[in-house]
């Protein structure tokens, strides 16, 4: 398992340079429920992800993120297509590959004609984000990953990072001048 984020680290770390304007960070916090998980300690996680923002038109972007949740344990990796409403305010509409990684989601999962399941879930997301400054978000996320007698979804809130965030206010000096 450690050579698993080793090497995402050294992608992520290797591209930097390559990829500098839409590489990002967030800090999240995603509250979890469902049968999946009703007699878990935990029921949160804090979410430490890097994105990267991908524009594909004026109003659409296409956002790839992988995070790691500590509390309960679960590693989402989503791709997302941002569209903007206004210059402010933007939906998000996803899917992602939820690796967890708790002992009551394990003892809880059934598998098909006995064998073990799988602790890896897919599931859609959709959500706000409301842009604070150009290098700052504000975010909020519903995550369906399971439904039926064995749910498991969640809500996220959070706070976003672009470190290749462009000023405003430097367009329009240019434009003074």
């Amino acid at each position: 398992m450690k050579k698993i984020y080793s090497m995402l680290v050294v992608a992520i770390l290797g591209t930097t340079t390559m990829f500098g304007q839409g590489l990002g960070a967030s800090l999240d916090y995603a509250m979890w429920n469902g049968t999946m998980i009703e007699n878990s300690e935990t029921s949160g996680s804090t979410i430490l992800a890097v994105n990267y923002t991908h524009n594909l038109s004026e109003k659409m972007n296409l956002v790839g993120s992988v995070g790691y949740g500590m509390g309960f344990g679960v590693v989402p990796m989503k791709a997302d297509l941002n569209y903007g409403i206004t210059n402010k305010l933007s939906t998000n509409l996803g899917i992602g590959l939820y690796m967890i990684d708790n002992e009551t989601y394990d003892a809880n999962a059934i598998g098909v004609d006995g064998e073990e399941a799988s602790t890896n879930e897919f599931g859609i997301n959709l959500g706000l984000s409301y842009q604070v400054t150009s290098s700052i978000s504000l975010g909020f996320n519903y995550n369906m990953i399971k439904s039926g007698d064995y749910d498991f979804n969640g809500m996220q809130f959070g706070l976003s990072y672009a470190f290749g965030g462009k000023s405003t206010d430097s367009k329009k000096d240019i434009e003074k001048k």
